[in-house]
């Protein structure tokens, strides 16, 4: 089979033991390189624990806001202890019980069940509603049904604001950033200057990774351009990117993208169709 370019984003997650993008590529027997688009940098939210208390629904729509929240309680249930570097890794989280310190009732919504996962890995925590569809959209659609009182919306500095589309008319939706997508430096020269006629497609893990690879994709113009899903399928058009190049995973997860990629490795060239 052919060979992808993959966009990644480096974090510090050490909580998470999911298969990577590249292992999955690998066992389809696709070879595949990454071009790292960006760096997660956790936020400390000023008196966070204060701002979360009173809430009835803490929301979560991706891993890194898991970590950014997951990085936020450490600071607190940490404060004054000299080693706590194992703290909310999920293995030692009874010993701080810290939603013991949340408000009665308190319920937890997440998008799909691999952040489900994430969130029991990364804490312990048990989600108490999953969007049947992984994206921001159908969790907000969701909460409008079934959701009352405080929500507090666990998130990005810059989100897609799919979430905040479906819940416009709800009026105590409270956003706090807990981590920001920071763009990275990398050598684009590397691919001026190599042949990139091996590339058989350019697979979008989020849709700041495809607004900043806009001219590798240009360059590549008869490859497809996988997407994620459809905020990251957004982006895409927004830049530039025509709906005829883009494949979107049916399932918007790291499995997705890869079962969308294995249906269509034997797909021509763009230009050929």
């Amino acid at each position: 089979m052919g060979k992808y370019i993959y966009t990644y984003i480096e974090n510090g997650q050490m909580y998470d033991k999911s298969p990577s993008l590249a292992e999955l590529l690998a066992k389809e027997g696709l070879s595949c390189e990454k071009i790292v688009t960006g760096r997660i940098e956790y936020i400390k939210v000023k008196d966070f624990e204060t701002r979360i208390k009173d809430a009835q629904w803490l929301v979560f729509t991706s891993k890194n806001a898991v970590a950014g929240f997951v990085y936020n309680m450490r600071e607190i249930v940490c404060a004054g202890e000299l080693d706590c570097e194992c703290a909310l890794n999920g293995d030692s989280v009874e010993a701080f019980d810290v939603r013991s310190g949340f408000s009665d009732g308190i319920k937890i919504a997440v998008v799909g069940s691999k952040t489900k996962e994430d969130l029991r890995t990364a804490c312990g925590f048990e989600a108490d509603f999953v969007s049947y569809k992984s994206t921001g959209l159908e969790l907000g659609r969701s909460l409008m049904n079934i959701a009352a009182g405080k929500i507090v919306y666990l998130c990005a500095e810059v989100t897609s604001g799919s979430l905040e589309t479906a819940m416009k008319e709800y009026e105590n939706l409270i956003k706090i950033p807990v981590y920001r997508n920071e763009p990275v430096d990398y050598d684009g020269m590397e691919y001026d200057s190599r042949n990139c006629g091996d590339i058989d497609g350019i697979i979008v893990t989020s849709g700041s990774s495809g607004e900043r690879i806009k001219w590798l994709i240009d360059r590549l113009d008869d490859v497809l351009v996988y997407s994620i899903g459809p905020a990251c399928s957004k982006k895409l058009k927004e830049a530039g990117i025509v709906q005829e190049r883009i494949v979107e995973a049916e399932k918007h997860t790291y499995d997705g993208l890869v079962e969308a990629v294995r249906c269509r490795a034997d797909e021509k060239p763009v230009n050929d169709i």
